[in-house]
């Protein structure tokens, strides 16, 4: 009887010499798996490594877990028990033993499917992010836990992983959830949370979304006008160094994030971005600091982009005051600060300016950044701004220097939306004349202001530089270059000046110029600007066509091309009640004759080809739908307007009163919620419409409640402001009439119940020569409650719980043409 077989360490020639029948033929032995003698002279971290090991040397550890610094249980042999292993938790960046990574951790789900090799980047991977593909990361099946190293104590063996980093490992990082915020959801990203509370998978997520953002920012945001503040090389390289400060972060992701993921979650996360920058600049209120302009002005951006203009009105007169009160406008810069800053900083004093007129909808009454005390140069060439090479740049009155010009499109586009609006300031006030005042109005003067206009526009045309100026090339080039939207801006709100000297001279429009004064004007100058308001409404409409056309032409990059900015939506929705205008009176007849538009691609013109100019201006408006609700709202108002005119083959001239005004809820009207602050419901309710009587301000004796002679007009960003409700529809009124003034009865319906408003009859509207505008309306401020005091007292007494807690000349030396009056 055999004996059974002994595996040993000896191998099969000792099993033959002890068995018995050694000399009788044996059959062949069976394949099996050999199994590595446990050797001791090798140390458990090159065996869980699976490496050779080089044995014990006696005095320290073994060469391979030297040179990788990993630990090694022969450096100190007796103190080192059987269970404790040399291993890390595994990242993007190192293995379990410890070693740098040289390939992803794991694929993405659709690299996995197709077997190619996957780069690991969060929130996509470079394959997904060029094919522009879904990328999800699936979780590991297998379960890594901290395991204590050497000489650890065994108390702390077992420690839980942290909250984020738990939900994090188990769940899905996709753009759509890395893009919310959130409160420790799966895949969640933590903009806000400090980095020492975040793994490393934790912290290259967030530095792959903060990139994202402004990769998105520079491509849709930085050339448009005086948005350069944000210096680009510094930024990048503090967000890949994560120094970039949390706050400054979360301005730059509220602006862009409607690019990045223009979804209801994308929204969301910026909201909470913003209201992390408004927490920031509550805590800081009492600090006078220029840091504090750069996230006024990104958050200032977002609100305008969400339409909360309340917001807008008011952190505006915040950020105007803190920037004259720093006197940056007067050119009075901070000390030891580099080109770079100083730069910035004069670029954030131009966003101000930008937006005050923006704000102003054309009544030189509501400006704070006068023009005669911008004393601070233009925004200066970019090459030097990125290579912080001081330059002198030029003035905004100063007469345009000859090539290479010191100044860049941010330069052109403020001269620009300065020209812009000493347009609206005249055509407002010959729109808003009446009454007795109409006949000591002088026909060549508003010849002159016009023909005055008309000349600025054409110098600062010719001040242009030659690859700037409108072509087929200029085109190409600039449509595929980074500064696309600068470029864009300059030649649509360059049309628009144009159509807005003119068009109010065009019958359907909602402000017109009133008959009395048309009378006192030629015939030739009436239809001479008719012809001006047609010829460069097409000129527009052919411009995107060119634009849209572009950008068409280009490969998919793996993320959505626009043609167009935000703000062309206006200068589109008064460029197509221009067309149906000109369809409707067959305008367009002779239209080359006496006109300063450009003849670029003029072909023949007929009523079909002014049909295909207004599709030309819905299809750059289009693809603004999705991203903001201000674009989609005019898109439908444009689409509407044509509609209206195929069934009655005339433009509808109707009054925003003509709609009913019903409540919106556009933007966020709350201060920092309960993410944020405790008891914030409790001391912060949302605003609600009174339904009572309105209150009165209280009056002497010796005067009542009226208008006083000389108030300006309100215009609609303003009355948006003040009224709590307005029709969602008439978000697009403001880009038909080009922030128009409300009449009485507009403000009428916009005003709740209750709130008394002179009629017409009780005080003469505008003077020419004195300045009356159409009637403002006011209304008393509800009186402060017992809660609302004692939310005041609890901000300053118990604070927030901060996430950051870490030779210039004069106007009229550049053609400025003077008013009425």
């Amino acid at each position: 009887m055999e004996s059974p077989a002994v595996h040993d360490a000896d191998g099969p020639a000792a099993l033959a010499a002890n068995s018995p029948d050694a000399a009788a033929p044996s059959p062949p032995p069976t394949k099996r798996r050999r199994t590595a003698p446990v050797l001791a002279d090798c140390c458990r971290t090159c065996r869980l490594r699976k490496v050779k090991c080089s044995g014990n040397p006696g005095n320290g550890p073994c060469s391979n877990c030297a040179r990788l610094e990993l630990g090694c249980n022969f450096a100190s042999v007796n103190h080192v028990e059987e269970t404790t292993v040399s291993r890390t938790t595994p990242s993007h960046s190192h293995t379990e033993a410890g070693t740098l990574r040289k390939r992803a951790q794991r694929a993405c789900s659709q690299c996995h499917s197709h077997k190619t090799k996957c780069s690991g980047d969060l929130p996509r991977c470079k394959r997904c992010e060029a094919a522009n593909l879904p990328c999800e990361y699936t979780p590991a099946k297998r379960r890594f836990t901290n395991v204590r190293f050497q000489g650890s104590n065994k108390s702390v063996d077992t420690q839980p992983p942290a909250p984020g980093s738990a939900a994090q490992s188990d769940g899905i990082i996709s753009p759509t959830l890395s893009s919310s915020s959130g409160g420790g959801g799966p895949g969640s990203v933590t903009l806000f949370t400090e980095a020492s509370n975040l793994n490393a998978e934790d912290i290259l997520a967030r530095k792959h979304l903060i990139l994202r953002h402004m990769d998105a920012y520079m491509d849709n945001v930085y050339w448009l006008p005086s948005q350069g503040f944000v210096h680009p090389d510094s930024t990048y390289r503090e967000i890949h160094e994560g120094t970039l400060d949390p706050v400054h972060a979360a301005g730059i992701c509220a602006v862009a994030s409607s690019f990045v993921n223009p979804t209801e979650t994308g929204r969301e996360f910026a909201q909470r971005c913003s209201t992390q920058i408004e927490l920031y600049l509550f805590q800081n209120v009492y600090k006078f600091s220029d840091d504090l302009l750069i996230l006024f002005a990104l958050n200032i951006t977002f609100n305008v982009l969400q339409g909360s203009f309340a917001k807008v009105w008011q952190c505006f007169g915040i950020a105007s005051r803190l920037m004259l009160g720093l006197r940056i406008n007067w050119h009075v810069l901070p000390r030891g600060r580099s080109f770079i800053q100083q730069e910035s900083l004069r670029r954030i004093g131009w966003h101000f300016f930008h937006m005050d007129r923006m704000l102003a909808g054309g009544y030189d009454e509501y400006i704070c950044c006068r023009a005669e005390n911008m004393r601070i140069p233009l925004p200066c060439d970019e090459a030097a701004y990125r290579e912080n090479r001081p330059v002198v740049a030029e003035r905004l009155y100063d007469k345009p220097g000859k090539p290479p010009s010191s100044i860049n499109l941010h330069a052109f586009q403020i001269r620009l939306i300065d020209i812009r609006h000493r347009i609206q300031v005249i055509t407002k006030r010959l729109c808003s004349a009446s009454g007795t005042n109409l006949q000591h109005v002088d026909a060549s003067k508003i010849m002159a202001d016009i023909n005055g206009l008309q000349n600025e526009l054409t110098r600062f045309h010719s001040s242009l530089p030659s690859e700037v100026r409108l072509c087929d090339q200029s085109i190409s080039r600039f449509m595929a270059s980074p500064e696309r939207p600068g470029y864009v801006f300059l030649h649509c709100h360059l049309a628009g000046c144009h159509i807005d000297l003119y068009r109010f001279f065009l019958p359907g429009q909602k402000e017109k110029i009133p008959l009395e004064i048309l009378r006192k004007l030629p015939r030739e100058f009436l239809a001479r600007s008719q012809k001006q308001a047609v010829a460069h409404s097409m000129s527009f409409a052919r411009f995107c066509d060119a634009i849209q056309n572009e950008v068409a032409q280009m490969r998919d990059t793996g993320k959505q091309e626009l043609a167009a900015d935000y703000s062309t939506i206006q200068v589109g929705t008064a460029c197509v009640r221009v067309l149906l205008v000109a369809i409707q009176h067959q305008l367009f007849r002779d239209i080359s004759q006496e006109t300063t538009a450009p003849l670029w691609r003029l072909g023949k013109i007929d009523e079909a080809h002014l049909r295909f100019l207004i599709k030309s201006v819905q299809r750059v408006t289009e693809p603004w739908c999705g991203l903001l609700n201000m674009a989609q709202q005019a898109y439908d108002h444009n689409k509407t307007l044509v509609e209206e005119f195929d069934k009655s083959k005339r433009v509808a001239d109707q009054r925003c009163a003509d709609r009913a005004f019903r409540p919106r809820t556009d933007g966020d009207n709350r201060l920092p919620g309960t993410d944020s602050l405790s008891g914030a419901d409790r001391w912060f309710h949302t605003p609600q419409m009174p339904t009572g009587p309105a209150l009165q301000y209280p009056t002497s004796p010796a005067s009542s409640f009226g208008i006083e002679p000389g108030t300006p007009g309100i215009p609609l960003l303003l009355a948006q402001a003040r009224t709590a409700s307005m029709d969602p529809s008439e978000m697009a009124a403001m880009y038909d009439s080009d922030n128009t003034i409300m009449g009485l009865t507009d403000l009428t319906g916009a005003l709740p119940d209750g709130n008394p408003l002179m009629t017409p009859n009780d005080v003469p509207l505008m003077q020419i020569n004195g300045s009356i505008d159409p009637a403002m309306y006011q209304q008393a401020p509800p009186g402060p409650s017992p809660g609302f005091a004692l939310a005041q007292q609890g901000i300053f007494m118990d604070g927030y719980t901060g996430q950051f807690a870490n030779g210039h000349r004069e106007p009229n030396s550049f053609g400025q043409q003077t008013g009425y009056g």
